[in-house]
């Protein structure tokens, strides 16, 4: 009778042990799937998040070399992202100021309200100043820090705020693209025969 109740208990704790195993096995598989679900959360966020920031505008200004007269600079406002820009706003500070066009910052209408739209691969320029009279007034900033702000189809884009440096510009190669070049010569070969005619006229 005693070696009965001796198996009974025995089987009792082996069972209760099993169970408790398997209860344990259960919350680790149960804390393992939660852990999986969270990742798997985790990086659709991150690819909803990839996807947005992809489709959003991407908004720069820059002071540039015209292509075509390298002495000229140039503001420039381009949309280089994939979907519009509205409400674009453009802040330099200091205020760019300018030799050529000592008005260039109260006249400009990107310096003095918000570009409506800018489409994607767009670029608005204006004017700016002349390369040499530039780097001749030691009064003009050399170095100026340019915030941009925009909206885009899932909201605001997120500010860009970035320092402009001038002086990169000053011996940076200003030749002019070889089609200007080669415009600038035909005129001169052109005026060349014109007065020639005339004279054999």
């Amino acid at each position: 009778m005693e070696a009965l109740q001796t198996i009974t208990i025995v089987v009792g704790v082996v069972g209760a042990v099993a169970a408790g195993l398997a209860a344990a096995f259960a919350g680790s598989q149960a804390m393992a799937a939660t852990r999986q679900a969270r990742y798997a959360q985790g990086q659709l966020a991150l690819a909803e998040q990839v996807r947005k920031d992809q489709a959003q505008p991407y908004v720069f200004v820059d002071l540039a070399p015209d292509e075509h007269d390298p002495q000229k600079l140039m503001l420039v406002v381009q949309n280089t992202g994939m979907t519009v820009a509205h409400n674009i706003r453009v802040t330099f500070d200091p205020p760019l100021q300018s030799v050529t066009r000592p008005d260039f910052a109260e006249t400009t209408p990107a310096l003095l309200a918000p570009i409506s739209a800018l489409p994607p691969g767009r670029r608005v320029r204006w004017f700016w100043e002349i390369g040499f009279r530039l780097f001749e007034n030691l009064q003009i900033p050399r170095s100026y820090t340019v915030t941009v702000n925009a909206d885009g189809p899932f909201g605001t884009v997120g500010e860009l705020i970035y320092e402009i440096d001038l002086d990169n510009l000053r011996y940076s190669d200003a030749t002019a693209p070889a089609s200007k070049k080669l415009v600038d010569e035909l005129q001169k070969s052109r005026k060349a025969l014109e007065k020639i005619s005339q004279k054999v006229d």
